[in-house]
């Protein structure tokens, strides 16, 4: 079915939210502490050193983001073979740059980056969108493709297998050139300065492809909500640490 209901804990956040306290308690981390444990301690650190706006920006999380949006995608978190977005919306709709007409996205994320967008042309900067949307049967013929050309290993390495990649929950751009000359180009120096004020996330950064178990993307983002790349930006550094913590959260672990 198309917009199957997931069966995993860490996917179906919302039946599983501890209710956001009424009022502060006199720690406002004591919701938080046992998810933060064990993360890098400079997280804890931050969150120590602002605890009011720690909790409040998931009080607001909880208020404003769909779920989904947060749900860990990755090599240990597949998604079901027959989730496909309920919402999604062609961006040939949208005023976009598109390098094909097919691309879609889920609509509060392809509304989000209209505004991404038009904030970069008042800048002048052009965003060519790229990618988007991938659905399971399309995943499995990307990864089969690169496993011919590279090998199985190398292709793990920048290719997700079926169910695995953060494209089917339709929340995720890929732009430009969809290689890391994007990196140092115009509209990705815009972006790695400006995606965050928007809801936008970079997935697979420099150096963390021990935590992501994929190379260096600078091209690849997802839109996970202003308030969440708010907190991710301010207290966890990396989206994954940030999922992380949330699966931790919200399936009680």
């Amino acid at each position: 079915m198309r917009y199957a209901l997931l069966t995993t804990a860490c996917i179906l956040l919302a039946a599983c939210m501890p209710p956001a306290p009424k009022s502060p308690p006199s720690d406002p981390l004591a919701p938080y502490r046992a998810a933060l444990a064990g993360l890098p301690p400079e997280i804890m650190a931050r969150a120590e050193a602002a605890p009011v706006r720690f909790a409040g920006l998931l009080r607001r999380i909880w208020a404003v983001e769909d779920p989904l949006y947060l749900a860990r995608v990755d090599k240990e978190k597949p998604l079901p073979a027959d989730y496909e977005p309920g919402d999604l919306v062609s961006l040939a709709e949208y005023p976009f740059a598109l390098a094909r007409r097919d691309l879609r996205l889920r609509k509060p994320a392809a509304e989000a980056a209209r505004e991404l967008d038009a904030a970069a042309k008042a800048a002048g900067v052009t965003l060519v969108f790229s990618s988007a949307y991938r659905s399971y049967a399309y995943q499995s013929e990307v990864y089969e493709r690169h496993v011919r050309e590279l090998g199985e290993a190398a292709a793990d390495r920048i290719s997700a297998r079926p169910g695995r990649s953060q494209h089917q929950l339709g929340t995720v751009v890929d732009f430009g050139s969809i290689d890391n000359t994007f990196a140092e180009s115009k509209a990705g120096l815009w972006m790695a300065a400006n995606a965050g004020r928007f809801g936008f996330s970079l997935s697979y950064p420099r150096g963390a492809e021990g935590l992501t178990g994929y190379d260096w993307e600078s091209w690849h983002y997802r839109y996970v909500g202003k308030e969440a790349a708010a907190l991710e930006a301010e207290f966890f550094g990396l989206q994954h640490w940030m999922l992380v913590f949330l699966e931790r959260l919200f399936s009680g672990f």
